[in-house]
């Protein structure tokens, strides 16, 4: 049993042996001719040829991939440039506005720098820090007090007009009653014929109640302050004239005001002595 086992096995090795020596002959044999016969050069180029079909479907699995690999991976990178450029939009669109309100604040600095050398001597210029803890309050507060020769009674201006009186005052802070104030009256005329009246606060705007229709009155007329008060010195603007109705069933007429100054919105304002303190 043993005997014809080792018979097969030796028949097996000699069968591989013979099979792999007429495989190295071969090899040999075709590298010979591929290298010495231009007829086996063009067979395997016909080779070459016939089997480039299978040859691209193998690759484009891998194609496939590496082409959702790119897509992903700019995609990736878009959305990321994409995130980088909104937050530097942000960063200048915040910088531009911050630009914006400190050249707002420059020229109206330079305006109330302007009026106080062209008109006005004995002036204390103040900034706007609080409008109260009403946001419709008819007060503001101011940065300087009596310790920067501040009190009541002063009248506040901004680079446009009248914005008020000075009707409290601490030492380094000071309150402003608006002219729009319900208890505010304040003296004026109409600068193109000198008509005298008064204007009142409404709580949101200033009104002109009773000037008579028998005087003329116009749109566009310019209202100043008339001194009469000896609390706001004359001249000042204080509001234009926006409607002019001769209304029937009273003897005045209707009208509707613009005020000069920004109420609400000055940040800087110059405060001026009145006439009665300047007595003292």
């Amino acid at each position: 049993m043993r005997s014809s086992s080792l018979r097969f096995g030796g028949a097996e090795r000699k069968k591989l042996l013979w099979r792999f020596t007429g495989y190295v002959v071969l090899a040999v044999a075709l590298m010979l001719l591929d290298s010495r016969f231009a007829a086996v050069q063009t067979l395997r180029q016909a080779a070459a040829t016939a089997m480039y079909p299978l040859q691209w479907l193998a690759n484009q699995p891998v194609r496939l991939y590496r082409h959702v690999e790119n897509l992903a991976r700019s995609q990736a990178d878009l959305l990321s440039q994409n995130r980088e450029l909104l937050e530097e939009n942000g960063r200048l669109q915040m910088r531009l506005q911050r630009d914006q309100v400190n050249r707002n604040e420059l020229a109206e600095l330079k305006k109330l720098y302007a009026l106080q050398q062209r008109d006005i001597g004995a002036v204390v210029g103040a900034e706007v820090i609080s409008n109260g803890k009403d946001p419709l309050s008819e007060k503001l507060i101011l940065d300087k007090g009596s310790i920067q020769g501040l009190s009541e009674g002063d009248a506040v201006i901004d680079q446009n007009g009248l914005i008020g009186q000075v009707t409290q005052v601490q030492p380094y802070s000071a309150e402003v009653t608006l002219i729009s104030g319900k208890r505010s009256v304040v003296p004026v005329m109409v600068a193109r014929t000198g008509e005298r009246s008064l204007i009142y606060g409404s709580g949101s705007n200033v009104e002109l109640r009773y000037f008579p229709m028998a005087s003329d009155l116009q749109p566009n007329d310019v209202l100043l302050t008339s001194g009469l008060d000896s609390v706001y010195p004359p001249g000042i603007p204080v509001a234009t004239l926006g409607k002019v109705v001769r209304a029937s069933g009273t003897p005045y007429y209707e009208t509707e005001l613009v005020p000069f100054a920004g109420l609400r919105g000055s940040r800087f304002v110059l405060v001026l002595p009145s006439a009665n303190n300047n007595n003292k």
